[in-house]
């Protein structure tokens, strides 16, 4: 499916009237990119309602807490909605009087994580919430990190003497034997517990942290009837990175680097995602060139994420031939990306105002040879897959999401289109070059695995032809900037420094002192291969954000599995999850 671009993303100047008129007390925040509905803590529940069924502010993207401390009340709640009718984004903001929320899951099931996060990272409570527990630390731990008064390096309250050292020697090098506590068996046996409150079976089976078939470091609980799972949680927090804490005391370049490795299968997509943020804060235009470059490298990176997909997931249900034959293809890409960049995996390549350096000579041609070679190899995977009967067996009708899982639960992504529903940033909020670019948004019929399947072998092919559009247009700007040196948000060149005093003292200002962004508040997002991928960013003037939320894509999407795996076998949690294509660094940030 295609569908027109659209660049004008938030609510309009007519249903803030209409709400202005039933609500005369809200206030009204407007910023370039975004704009903000101020309520009052008692109609917030009312107000959201209406948002809801009104004025068509039906699906749920994420809800998240600011901390300011020298503030009564002290944490503020920020909700962002949208609308899919009308493309129309909207944030609203109340204040969390006595460290207290009214919970929204009756109006949003999506809801109950991002209330779960606040709780175990804010210490905000939420009134009507079935099962307050924590989020990603365990329950028992008496602190809550995203509070600025909380120590970027952690409480260091646990005596852990060195094993090296006898009782009466003195440690060297500054070594301090005492430590951030680190949950017993017993912590964690209380917060499985905690995780189910009613289970049935006298076992609840555990599937993970460290199995294959998990991708990574997640904790699931199945309460079991026979083989049939009855009721399902996530314990998630094994690959808790802390980046949103990081953000706070890092400059905006600086923190480039972070988002690599959140999602380390598509480092890329994340940095794109961010630094289009930082530059929409900024008001930095980066080059014409730098666009189309960044376009081409996340396509790329698409391809390559999705190829790691493919092959792990046919790996999960017994195709091991297919996980061969994509890693092929995937090494190719990971080359491209290394000859361009200089790193295969987390590449930071990305900069404010463009891109770290230039396209080496000869990378469009391999570039080229690629998407000419490629198109064959798909039609490899789909000819041994596609009407395979035990691939089909194992994906029709598994994980069944409609439309209105989508807006309750804030699915983005293939996910999200496996439903039907035309969700694409890329089209809804274009930056770079994908306004310029050609290219249809596939959509499934049943919302299954079989379609997510469908889907993102059709991406491929849609990634193929924006490549070779972005190709094309690159050869003409072989001879064009590639980053906007001249802006004073930006870093110059390596060569520049070399020769320039002006430029050095510019870099050692932009590395020490960051870059000092006006005041004001911003929400944009990214597609990357795992749905919508936000940063909402608040920023006091200052060198670096005071707040930055980061709105993952896969964590919203991995939510709506408790939920898909009840009353299914276990054997089709493997398929399932794999569909979901999780990537833990990203739900954990």
């Amino acid at each position: 499916m295609q569908f027109s671009k659209n660049k004008n993303l938030w609510i309009d100047d007519k249903k803030i009237q209409i709400l202005k008129e039933k609500y005369p007390s809200i206030y009204i925040e407007k910023f370039k990119n975004a704009v903000f509905l101020n309520i009052e803590k008692e109609n917030l529940i009312d107000f959201l309602k209406f948002l809801k069924e009104n004025l068509t502010f039906k699906m749920f993207i994420d809800f998240t807490c600011v901390d300011y401390p020298n503030h009564t009340p002290r944490f503020q709640g920020v909700y962002f909605l949208y609308s899919p009718e009308e493309k129309q984004r909207v944030g609203i903001k109340t204040w969390a009087e006595n460290n207290t929320l009214p919970s929204i899951i009756s109006l949003w099931k999506g809801a109950k994580w991002a209330e779960r996060e606040a709780w175990d990272m804010f210490g905000i409570k939420f009134e009507g919430h079935e099962n307050l527990v924590r989020m990603f630390l365990w329950e028992g731990y008496e602190y809550h990190p995203l509070r600025k008064d909380f120590p970027l390096e952690g409480i260091k309250n646990t005596y852990l003497p060195s094993l090296n050292l006898k009782p009466e020697e003195n440690p060297a090098h500054n070594y301090s034997p005492y430590h951030t506590f680190v949950p017993s068996m017993e912590d964690l046996e209380k917060t499985q517990k905690a995780r189910m409150p009613q289970k049935k079976a006298q076992v609840v089976l555990n599937w993970g942290p460290l199995h294959p078939g998990t991708h990574g470091t997640i904790w699931f609980l199945f309460d079991m009837e026979g083989e049939y799972v009855k009721e399902c949680d996530i314990i998630l927090g094994q690959l808790h990175r802390g980046v949103e804490k990081i953000a706070e005391t890092r400059t905006y370049t600086q923190f480039i680097p972070y988002t690599d490795r959140m999602d380390y299968i598509s480092a890329l997509c994340s940095q794109i995602a961010y630094v289009n943020t930082v530059e929409h804060l900024l008001e930095v235009e980066p080059p014409e060139k730098a666009k189309w470059i960044r376009t081409m490298m996340c396509e790329l990176q698409r391809i390559n994420s999705h190829l790691l997909w493919l092959g792990t997931y046919a790996l999960d249900l017994g195709a091991l031939t297919i996980f061969l034959y994509t890693f092929r293809e995937r090494e190719k890409i990971m080359d491209i990306i290394e000859g361009i960049s200089g790193i295969r995996l987390n590449s930071s390549y990305i900069r404010i105002g463009g891109v770290a350096k230039d396209l080496p000579e000869g990378a469009l041609d391999v570039i080229k040879h690629f998407i000419k070679d490629f198109p064959s190899k798909l039609k490899e995977y789909e000819t041994i897959l596609t009407k395979n009967r035990v691939w089909l067996k194992r994906n029709i009708n598994i994980g069944i999401i409609n439309e209105e899982d989508v807006y309750q639960y804030g699915l983005t992504g293939v996910v999200a289109r496996s439903a039907g529903v035309p969700y694409d940033i890329r089209m809804i909020q274009p930056t770079d070059a994908y306004d310029k670019v050609d290219f249809d948004i596939p959509l499934g019929k049943v919302g299954d695995c079989y379609d997510r399947y469908l889907i993102r072998m059709e991406e491929m092919k849609e990634s193929l032809k924006i490549i070779a559009q972005c190709v094309e247009k690159l050869e003409q700007l072989k001879d064009s900037k590639y980053i906007a040196t001249e802006n004073p948000y930006v870093l110059p060149t390596l060569e520049e420094t070399f020769f320039s005093i002006e430029a050095m003292v510019k870099d050692f200002n932009l590395r020490i002192y960051g870059e000092q962004a006006p005041e004001g508040e911003i929400y944009m997002s990214g597609e990357n291969p795992r749905g919508e991928l936000g940063f909402y960013i608040v920023s006091k003037g200052k060198g670096h954000p005071y707040r930055l939320r980061i709105r993952s894509g896969a964590f919203y999407n991995l939510q709506i599995f408790t939920e898909l795996i009840k009353g299914r076998p276990i054997a089709d949690a493997v398929a399932l999850l794999g569909s979901l294509d999780p990537v833990v660094g990203e739900t954990d940030r």
